[in-house]
């Protein structure tokens, strides 16, 4: 575990998509409910000192979260105007920001944990939807990748996916239903159980240097 009394390289936004009720419980949905289980861990977890625990959220220096309230295919605009004013607020000298996005990770295995950086340029988005809208209004707002130098705050992207598993057929209808089905208790088990390691790779992501992956 990082030594959290020395100064952070980050500083982190930390978000969920997925889609608002009735589809809150379904596949879709996992980057959400691992969100709810991963945020009542942090103010201990990201304590400078053992003996203290934050609040919440607000009190904290070294994370911010969201959890987006749009469609999954309507990510990106609410997101990345909620990023730009957290942005603002923030000296990117000192630190640079990352988008902490978690989603569901359809073919993954269920729970599994898988984390890419950057954006299609970096690794497929595969065709998520809600990843695509959040790149297209990145990109459309110069944040990432940055158009000049001027834009440049130094944000990073972290692709945080939690397994769905994957239905038999890939046809494309059926997919559509998996991903809109609830999750089963032992599905959610699952997915909540995923919230502590990815505290920890969280936690490593403060101090990330430059240039390391």
């Amino acid at each position: 575990m990082p030594d959290l009394t020395k100064p952070a390289n980050h500083i982190l936004f930390i978000a969920s998509i997925g889609n608002p009720a009735p589809y809150r419980t379904t596949r879709h949905s996992a980057g959400h409910i691992l969100f709810e289980s991963l945020v009542p861990l942090l103010p201990t977890r990201f304590s400078p000192t053992p003996n203290h625990t934050l609040l919440d959220a607000e009190q904290s220096v070294f994370y911010k979260t969201w959890k987006s309230p749009s469609y999954m295919n309507e990510s990106g605009g609410k997101l990345v105007r909620r990023l730009q004013k957290w942005i603002s607020t923030i000296d990117t000298r000192q630190r640079k920001p990352t988008l902490v996005i978690l989603h569901d990770e359809l073919e993954s295995p269920l729970g599994k944990v898988r984390v890419k950086r950057g954006g299609a340029e970096a690794a497929s988005l595969r065709g998520h939807r809600g990843l695509i809208s959040i790149m297209e209004v990145l990109r459309g707002k110069g944040l990432y990748p940055p158009r000049t130098p001027a834009e440049n705050t130094g944000l990073s992207i972290m692709r945080v996916g939690v397994g769905i598993g994957r239905p038999d057929s890939r046809e494309r209808e059926s997919v559509a239903d998996y991903v809109l089905t609830k999750m089963s208790p032992k599905e959610l088990a699952a997915v909540r159980a995923a919230a502590d390691p990815v505290v920890e790779l969280l936690l490593q992501e403060l101090y990330r240097e430059e240039g390391e992956l």
